[in-house]
């Protein structure tokens, strides 16, 4: 059942389990709830469609003024959340990443890739993907008689292929709206948006959650459990500004709500230009179909003592380079002029680069509030200075990999410095961990010190990996609902 926030006002709506934001977290976890039995309220800021009088509900204040470039660009206010212009693309995190490395501070999951595991399978399925991790096969590509770009002798990346999801499944809104709007046991507010969860007088135990609308109309949500799926930055928000019984906001005892914000350093690595004397590499030959790269690799990473990296080709039309660094004196043969004006054998190289856990990386509350009266957000985002090192010799081994291979060579950008702008792909606010000193929820996704408040979405990861990360975020939805599943069976 679908309702709409702005026809109702007083009201008081009761489940087994409430959620806070309909996006691939929120629905994913809504969903598979409702599947099981439980009883769900799902709790939508936005309407069905976008609305820019919500979508302002986002803005950030970032270095004391209004983030409007991140509030336009990364993130979405309505039924289906960010998935609204996801690109569809998956690929699963492999078991490295869970792994604590000891030059990167804070890094480290108190899960696993087995812990996944059966999650990833079933969020495949869901997703209408053939499987979890898919290989670069030449074979199966039929790209075999074409030669490899990086030969197999390198070890400091591997090829990478990456899977998109059906387009009829991309956007989570619109592909299951009816889903929601048929179910018995899910009921879904739009166009109300969380102001304050409340908790019983020890602050440990969530009673009710206020939603309130652009119409002054106010709504209370009442459950045994509670999940915020808001994203990484409203996710630590609503934990900071619910501070009627705990001061600093709940979960918040040790001031950790908040720190460690992530994104993907999502930029221009350079150009790729092919040799037009030689064939035409397996990656060229791919991508303009699919979604093809290379990632460092675990040897190199250890060695280097480097973030991970992805890069992967761009059949856009290739863009003004800027401080380009030409490697081409690395490159043997060299590489003709002509094919520096050979376009369709010019490719643009983008990347996702790691960014490290900073705990002085964070989200916190500026005196400035939204026409709801919630305190905006202000977003102070710290990239470490071995992210930046990192990224240099990462583009450099990847430059010299293509240079011996003959086939072509990468022109690299400047990568000085940061980009001005947050990237996409926002992570960490909210993280794992074992300890609750070092992070907000526990392994089950559970806020260390409130029994019934859970988290869901990226905000959980301890690392954010060099992967898009909406599959692992439906993946820990999927597990996050087999949990609350049996919790609440449990109870009956």
């Amino acid at each position: 059942m679908i309702i709409n926030g702005l026809d109702r006002d007083g009201e008081t709506f009761e489940a087994d389990v409430c959620i806070a934001g309909a996006g691939a977290a929120g629905l994913t976890l809504a969903l598979h709830l409702a599947d099981a039995g439980v009883s769900v309220i799902l709790i939508e800021s936005g309407g069905l469609k976008f609305a820019w009088r919500t979508h302002k509900l986002l803005d950030v204040i970032v270095n004391g003024a209004s983030g409007g470039a991140l509030l336009a660009g990364s993130r979405e206010r309505f039924f289906g959340g960010t998935t609204n212009h996801w690109g569809g693309v998956c690929r699963a995190f492999d078991a490295y990443e869970f792994e604590q490395h000891p030059w990167v501070d804070h890094s480290g999951w108190p899960i696993t890739r087995a812990d996944l595991d059966p999650y990833y399978a079933a969020a495949a399925q869901w997703l209408g993907l053939p499987e979890v991790d898919r290989a670069f096969d030449p074979g199966a590509l039929q790209v075999q008689s074409h030669p490899p770009l990086i030969n197999a002798t390198e070890t400091a990346f591997s090829s990478v292929i990456w899977r998109r999801v059906p387009a009829d499944r991309v956007q989570l809104g619109v592909w299951q709206r009816d889903a929601v709007a048929r179910s018995k046991r899910l009921t879904c507010v739009v166009n109300t948006s969380v102001a304050e969860l409340h908790t019983d007088p020890s602050g440990q135990r969530v009673v009710s959650v206020e939603g309130r609308n652009l119409d002054g109309k106010t709504l209370r949500f009442r459950a045994r459990d509670f999940v915020l799926c808001t994203g990484a930055i409203e996710n630590a928000r609503l934990l900071l500004a619910s501070d009627s019984v705990v001061p600093g906001g709940l979960g918040n005892e040790h001031d950790v709500v908040g720190r460690y914000f992530m994104s993907h350093e999502g930029r221009l690595l350079g150009f790729l230009m092919g040799n037009p004397a030689l064939p035409v590499s397996r990656e060229e030959a791919l991508a303009k179909s699919e979604l093809v790269g290379w990632a460092t690799s675990t040897a190199a990473r250890r060695e280097h003592r480097l973030r991970g990296m992805m890069a992967f080709l761009h059949s856009g039309a290739p863009r003004k380079l800027d401080g380009e660094l030409a490697l081409g004196s690395l490159q043997r043969p060299p590489v003709a002029p002509a094919a520096v004006r050979d376009n369709d054998r010019r490719w643009s190289v983008l990347l996702n680069m790691e960014q490290s856990p900073n705990p002085q990386s964070r989200v916190t509350l500026s005196e400035m509030r939204d026409v709801l009266g919630v305190r905006k957000p202000a977003l102070a985002n710290m990239v470490p200075a071995e992210d930046m090192q990192s990224l240099r010799k990462s583009a450099e081994l990847l430059a010299l990999a293509v240079a011996r291979s003959g086939l072509g060579r990468l022109q690299l950008a400047d990568l000085s410095t940061p980009k001005d702008k947050v990237g996409g792909h926002q992570m960490g606010t909210t993280r794992m961990s074992s300890d609750p000193r070092q992070g907000v929820t526990n392994a089950d996704a559970r806020v260390h010190s409130v029994e019934n408040l859970f988290i869901g979405g990226g905000s959980l990861f301890p690392t954010s990996g060099w992967q898009h990360p909406t599959f692992t975020i439906i993946t820990l939805a999927i597990r996050l609902a087999h949990h609350l599943t049996k919790r609440h069976q449990g109870a009956a």
